[in-house]
């Protein structure tokens, strides 16, 4: 039975932007209504505007964001716009805006997303269903923005950002509480029970309850609220039925710089919420893990890419000593040890890179290799990176 306008409870949509020039407009147009950048017509959310405040928050934009913005706004009463100079973060950005909330709902986006016509209703159904539940998360699917561009190509078809797999939920529900502070538990991972902000939804009565507010640091905010919105009592509930689409980067540097980012607050959030023991996670035949007592917060994984990596590095020198020892590349691979290291590095390598056969067209398979490699090497050095600034060491997953 749907509920009565008068009865709807009053929202407010935060979206942090900066830069956003190039998908703003398709952002308003899935929030709003128009016609989209493939000519299709866009009815937009169906919920009444009278009822919700969006809240647009730029940190800096230098490009035509803040021009974008103001044209919407004039068309909208409901749209408000705040400026924070020399913003540090996404997570402060939201911060300013969470200053200015009036809802009673707080529904988390981007500047490159696409809601559903129904993601409102589907992100409220849960906290009127249950007075417990203190956050919601939804879907998240691929909205390739640029038909030709084959850095989205890549990210639709692999499901980058889904997160109908995390926990192992895909049909929604309850995630459980983090029970026993294993860094697998708390790092952002798919074993981590976390909403990302690209599609997110907080009671603001919850959001109170921890402070009203996301750290400042650059990435892993929104592992970092979720999880203190489960250790204040309150429930976190996955709604596969509320989809908002994501506009991905339109390079594959961009895009590397994006799952880099992700690598880098990594470190903090086991630092901040993980207990000190060292965990070590194979992932061959499955996932499986050892902990141990240590005296810091510390994750390593260890699967294909770095198989890979080892058996290549190390057949590599061997192949060279046996050479300068020899003074023949022939002779080297007389070598039995020498073969055997090869031949692991070949299966690894293979292993790695077979998931890459599923996607097309198949023309592509190197460029395809070359965007699962990148992108797994920039979250790898960001988890480096991370452990240099927050002092907790972080060996990153293999895809």
């Amino acid at each position: 039975m749907a509920t009565k306008t008068s009865q709807k409870p009053f929202i407010t949509i935060i979206i942090p932007v900066r830069n956003a020039g190039r998908t703003m407009d398709e952002t308003f147009v899935y929030l709003f209504g128009g016609t989209s950048m493939n000519g299709s017509k866009i009815s937009g959310i169906k919920y009444p505007t009278n009822k919700m405040e969006v809240i647009v928050a730029d940190g800096d934009s230098t490009d035509n964001t803040v021009e974008i913005i103001k044209k919407w706004q004039k068309k909208y009463r409901c749209i408000r716009f705040t400026q924070i100079p020399k913003c540090k973060s996404p997570g402060h950005a939201r911060n300013a805006a969470l200053k200015m909330v009036k809802g009673d709902y707080i529904l988390f986006t981007d500047g490159d997303c696409a809601p559903n016509a129904d993601w409102v209703d589907k992100m409220l159904e849960p906290f009127q269903r249950d007075s417990q539940i203190g956050m919601v998360g939804g879907e998240v699917y691929t909205l390739q923005f640029d038909p030709q561009n084959k850095v989205e190509h890549y990210c639709e078809q692999v499901g980058f950002l889904s997160v109908g797999d995390r926990m192992a939920m895909k049909a929604g529900g309850y995630y459980p509480p983090v029970k026993h502070g294993l860094p697998r538990e708390v790092n952002g991972s798919q074993t981590c029970p976390f909403f990302a902000t690209a599609n997110a939804a907080v009671s603001r009565k919850a959001a109170l309850a921890i402070g009203n507010n996301f750290w400042d640091e650059i990435t892993a905010e929104d592992v970092d609220f979720s999880l203190r919105i489960s250790k204040a009592g309150y429930k976190l509930f996955f709604q596969p039925s509320a989809v908002v689409k994501h506009m991905h980067r339109a390079s594959l540097k961009e895009f590397c710089r994006q799952v880099r980012g992700y690598g880098f607050g990594h470190p903090l959030a086991i630092k901040t919420h993980a207990r000190k023991v060292l965990e070590f996670r194979l992932q061959l035949l499955g996932e499986h893990s050892i902990v141990i007592p240590f005296p810091w917060q510390t994750m390593i994984y260890w699967g294909d890419f770095h198989f890979m990596h080892l058996f290549g590095v190390w057949a590599l020198v061997k192949t060279a000593i046996l050479t300068q020892q020899t003074k023949s590349l022939g002779m080297a691979f007389a070598d039995q040890q020498l073969l055997v290291l090869w031949g692991l590095f070949a299966f690894f390598l293979l292993k790695y890179f077979l998931p890459v056969l599923k996607i097309q067209p198949a023309s592509d398979f190197l460029f395809w290799c070359w965007v699962r490699y990148r992108s797994n090497l920039a979250m790898f050095w960001g988890g480096l990176k991370g452990f240099t600034k927050f002092k907790r060491f972080y060996f990153e997953l293999s895809w």
